[in-house]
């Protein structure tokens, strides 16, 4: 049963909306009049004053921009096979990622979809300044009007009666959030032939070849500071994309001078541009404590105040990717072999950021190790793809059909 009106808080499109969902048709991927669509979006975002002040949405209306969806377009394109989209992607959205839905639902849209969106729970005004430039963009011409029908994006608290309704109506799930969200979600059911795509807790870490590092120019060591900043701060280290662990690889001498140069740096750019919290300052000591307790032989390494924290580790244990925090907080680790980290190779590490010839990692990848879906560069953790956990959307958000 479709669930009221009040317990339903919309943002685009209304209640109609989702009775009419079901039965619209799926259409191909990559249609120019899709294209177009997320293009004008582009368009309205970059000009937006208000926009340019977060990153993050910038990032995304770059992302959108038709040269970029063209591109995407001919790395999907199925050559002699034909694809449709689904039907209906049904998607829940991390709460603590401001900008995550938006790439979740451009996919789904893409690739031929209608799309039902649960926004993150918190009330992040990068939501509301893309909300208003597609909404806007959906009104201002009348060739866009058609993609009304085809996204919905709402609010609502937890509930399984709703969940239990629209997972009644989808295609596909795409479930973003923790292992917890992914259990509860699970609980309601799925037509016979939906599928499903869940992003799970996860967690990255970074290797820095310090005598790479060493031969850079300051110019370069203030760009992978700044880099660094924007695959951490940007989301406060909530991103399953954002390094926690730092590993250094090289003489012990070069490793340090490396450490000395490169948190003197990232401490200069958090100074500038990030606005800490008192209650950011305390999680951060309570989560040092709880490690201390839970690890042997960690140690905290002092810097000029806790805007950065650095935990210093004597050997690689798993528990660092549970005692976790955020807004800056980081364990060290001296890497004397790169068959160390098969331990931490396990399913929830999902992207290794780089300064260093990615060739000297194939051992590790070759290893037989359930984990790593990514290796980028510093500064590349946060770019969204097509291909992302592993998973490969454009096949699990379309269905081929074959012609004899």
């Amino acid at each position: 049963m479709q669930p009221s009106t009040e317990q339903l808080q919309f943002y685009l499109g209304d209640e109609s909306g989702i009775k009419e969902m079901a039965n619209l048709p799926a259409e191909q991927p990559f249609s120019e009049g899709r294209i177009e669509f997320l293009n004008k979006v582009s368009m309205r975002l970059l000009s937006d004053k208000e926009a340019k002040v977060y990153p993050d949405v910038v990032t995304y209306a770059f992302w959108i921009r038709r040269a970029n969806l063209e591109k995407m377009k001919r790395e999907f394109c199925p050559g002699k096979r034909f694809r449709m989209g689904r039907g209906v992607v049904f998607h829940i959205a991390p709460s603590n990622v401001a900008v995550n839905y938006a790439y979740s639902f451009t996919v789904g849209f893409l690739l031929g979809n209608a799309n039902l969106v649960r926004l993150p729970s918190r009330d992040f005004p990068q939501v509301e300044i893309i909300n208003r430039a597609i909404q806007k963009t959906l009104d201002g011409e009348e060739g866009y009007k058609r993609w009304k029908s085809y996204l919905i994006f709402l609010r609502y608290e937890r509930n399984k009666e709703i969940n239990d309704y629209f997972s009644s109506i989808c295609d596909v799930r795409v479930i973003w959030g923790g292992d917890d969200t992914i259990r509860e979600i699970r609980k309601s059911e799925l037509p016979p032939r939906a599928t499903e795509i869940t992003f799970a807790d996860r967690y990255s870490i970074c290797i820095i070849e310090a005598s790479q590092y060493l031969k850079s120019s300051e110019k370069e060591q203030n760009k992978v500071a700044l880099n660094f900043y924007n695959d951490t701060y940007l989301t406060d280290q909530n991103a399953c994309t954002s390094p926690r662990l730092i590993c250094w690889r090289g003489e012990l001498e070069e490793i340090r001078q490396a450490k000395e140069y490169f948190w003197t740096k990232l401490w200069k750019v958090v100074s500038e541009k990030y606005e800490f919290q008192p209650v950011q300052y305390v999680d951060k000591w309570t989560n040092v404590c709880l490690a201390a307790v839970a690890m042997d032989g960690i140690k905290v390494v002092q810097i000029k105040d806790n805007q950065i924290v650095r935990v210093q580790l004597e050997q690689l244990d798993v528990l660092v990717q549970e005692y976790r925090s955020h807004s800056g907080f980081f364990y060290e680790y001296d890497l004397k072999d790169i068959m160390e980290l098969i331990p931490l190779c396990n399913t929830k590490l999902q992207t290794i950021a780089l300064l260093g010839n990615s060739e000297k990692l194939a051992p590790l990848i070759h290893s037989g190790v359930k984990g790593i879906d990514r290796v980028v560069k510093i500064g590349k953790t946060m770019e969204f793809g097509m291909i992302w956990d592993g998973y490969d959307l454009g096949e699990r958000l379309t269905r081929e059909i074959r012609k004899v």
